[in-house]
């Protein structure tokens, strides 16, 4: 028996995951910071947990707990929180996966950073039924109680919370339905607790193909009734009261997006005038907002077709909207270009062949917009598999750049260069600006009219001459 309670517990909940559960617990045996436990609460899943776990049975460092009745994720979360022991709860739902320094990360900077109730961290996405990675999720490192209304900064598997917090504001409330993961952060946050995040992908996390989603309209209530008990609670910001009712905005496009994909063409028209009376500029612009949102849900299932799903999706918009019809061909070239990037940047490149190929065949274009997107997902690639893998993802992307637009891979190129040369010089490196600057301008001659570009290529120079 241990004799001293470990510093870190791990819960995680488990409903019809058996499949996945061994290669989660796996993936916290293998930590590089031995001084936790795990809980695993088997929620009366109707699966073959109970033989899965006999696999386990041995080892002391993990508690196997088993719900009679089911009751649900927020009280098979409790549960396990209120067997732990560690003053450091980190949260692990049992389809996902912790990189193995996970826990070493986050007991160090909680341990530097006295003051942070909840650290959370960047993570990879897995693709739908599938080990290999799609991309990378990376939350920004402060939030907000408004953040945390508007949408999800962060998953709970990328969460890790000091005991005193989560039992300070009674852990997750199970009346909340679907929404507790708006409810848990939001309640932290109007306490008191402060939030900061590790600028590193320490986890990942499982998607799965085919999956449909239930009772759509209670999801939305249960989010509006959790975003409501924020906005009455007197310690509510003016800044959060401020965005009101708008808090509910993202999570209405998730539904609509939802409804139109599983045909609940009624409830998604329904929900759909709703966003709009919300927020008209949601269907103004091309694209507009709607149709980039609900192109950037379609493609993150790699073994969807986004193009039937996208024109069935078009299909079911009600009358006032057909306005939006002439962006559908935008949304696939767009699906198919942006497939093809991910592919290649995750080392995919046969799949990423064929859908640069069918992007060529449809015209797809590349803009500002896509440019920019590309490499801030270049510089988070880069940040976590380092600058000569990069490189390497640059060179395999220029052929099919160059081919979709004049220049393209070069401008990318360029891009990251002008991108890395400013953090460069932000972080006081100011003898590798001018290398940097250089290379883009030769790449790209946009640039040398950039007065930032300019600015930083001529005070570094300065700066690292003293």
């Amino acid at each position: 028996m241990q004799t001293s309670a470990p510093l870190v517990s791990v819960v995680i909940p488990s409903y019809n995951q058996a499949e996945f559960l061994p290669a989660t617990i796996h993936s916290v045996l293998n930590q590089t910071y031995q001084n936790f436990e795990i809980i695993v609460v088997n929620d009366a899943s109707p699966d073959n947990t109970d033989e899965v776990m006999k696999q386990f049975a041995t080892d002391r460092r993990i508690t196997y707990i088993i719900h009679e009745a089911n009751q649900r994720l927020s009280a098979a979360r409790n549960t396990g929180m209120r067997a732990s022991r560690g003053e450091i709860i980190a949260l692990l739902d049992a389809d996902d996966l912790f990189h193995p320094e996970k826990l070493e990360s986050h007991v160090n900077f909680l341990n530097e950073h006295p003051e942070v109730g909840v650290s959370y961290n960047a993570r990879y996405e897995l693709n739908h039924s599938a080990e290999t990675i799609r991309g990378l999720w990376r939350p920004p490192l402060t939030v907000s109680l408004v953040d945390l209304m508007l949408g999800f900064p962060f998953s709970p598997s990328d969460t890790v919370v000091r005991r005193e917090w989560a039992f300070q504001v009674g852990l997750f409330n199970p009346e909340m339905g679907s929404a507790e993961d708006t409810d848990f952060p939001c309640r932290l946050a109007l306490a008191g607790c402060q939030f900061a995040g590790i600028d590193r992908a320490l986890n990942f996390r499982r998607h799965h193909a085919g999956r449909g989603r239930k009772n759509l309209e209670g999801r939305l209530n249960d989010v509006e009734r959790a975003l409501a008990a924020v906005l009455a609670d007197p310690r509510c910001t003016e800044e959060a009261r401020a965005v009101g009712g708008k808090a509910i905005k993202h999570h209405m496009l998730v539904i609509v997006s939802l409804g139109l994909m599983q045909r609940e063409t009624e409830l998604a028209q329904k929900y759909l005038r709703q966003l709009v009376e919300l927020d008209p500029h949601v269907v103004q612009g091309n694209p507009c907002e709607l149709v980039a949102f609900l192109l950037s849900e379609l493609i993150t299932d790699d073994s969807a077709d986004h193009e039937a799903m996208l024109k069935s999706m078009f299909g079911q918009l009600p009358q006032e909207f057909q306005s939006l019809v002439p962006q559908l061909d935008w949304a696939v070239q767009r699906g198919f270009l942006w497939k093809g990037i991910r592919a290649v940047m995750w080392d995919r490149l046969d799949a990423g062949r064929a859908y640069f190929k069918r992007a060529h065949e449809l015209h797809a274009a590349m803009d500002e917009p896509l440019l920019q997107l590309i490499t801030y997902h270049l510089l988070g690639y880069e940040q976590e598999r380092g600058s000569d893998a990069a490189r390497t993802v640059l060179a395999n992307l220029r052929p099919y750049l160059n081919q979709i637009a004049p220049r393209g891979g070069d401008r990318l190129e360029s891009s990251y260069l002008v991108n890395r040369a400013f953090a460069s010089y932000h972080a006081g490196d100011y003898k590798r600006v001018p290398g940097h600057v250089l290379r883009a301008w030769t790449r790209d001659r946009s640039y040398l009219f950039n007065r930032g570009v300019l600015s930083i290529f001529v005070r570094s120079i300065l700066k690292a001459a003293r």
